[in-house]
């Protein structure tokens, strides 16, 4: 009976909210900007005397834009095909708040993390929505995909006439 609930309590919910495309976008905005301000702001932080906070919100802010821009190199690793999840980015994002409340510079950052991971687990809880994680692919096997083996300069004056 709570299940039959949950389940039109969820689509409910979703009905009210904006196009997934448009929450997906605008998580991974956020979360780009607040990488960017922990970084930043944390390294202002490391001068005023916070020597173990601002190393840690600095890590924080620099996985934040590895998992953001870093997406294709990424998708080769099993371990951080895990983390693509949506079910598990924003709870994830959410616990990288927790660090960035204990010094005045990067609460700001906190705030960020805290609306990143909340769009990222309305997108997996609410919304059923699944990460589309690309398929990596190295330069080997993009060029023989284009023509098989590439040919060097070379081989033009190997042909006789």
């Amino acid at each position: 009976m709570l299940s039959i609930g949950s389940k039109i309590g969820m689509g409910v919910g979703a009905s009210f909210l904006p196009e997934s495309s448009v929450l997906k976008n605008f998580a991974k905005y956020i979360s780009m900007g607040t990488g960017a301000i922990l970084i930043l702001l944390s390294i202002l932080s490391i001068f005023w005397g916070h020597y173990i906070i601002g190393p840690i919100c600095i890590a924080l802010g620099g996985l934040m834009l590895v998992l953001e821009f870093a997406v294709p190199f990424l998708a080769q690793f099993n371990f951080f095909i895990i983390i693509f999840d949506y079910k598990v980015r924003g709870p994830m994002y959410i616990l990288f708040c927790i660090p960035a409340f204990f010094s005045v510079f990067s609460i700001a950052g906190g705030l960020g993390c805290i609306a990143s991971g909340a769009l990222y687990a309305v997108l997996g809880f609410v919304k059923n929505e699944k990460p589309e994680v690309p398929q990596y692919q190295s330069q080997n096997d993009i060029e023989q995909g284009h023509g098989g083996k590439k040919k060097s300069s070379l081989a033009s004056h190997d042909q006789e006439y």
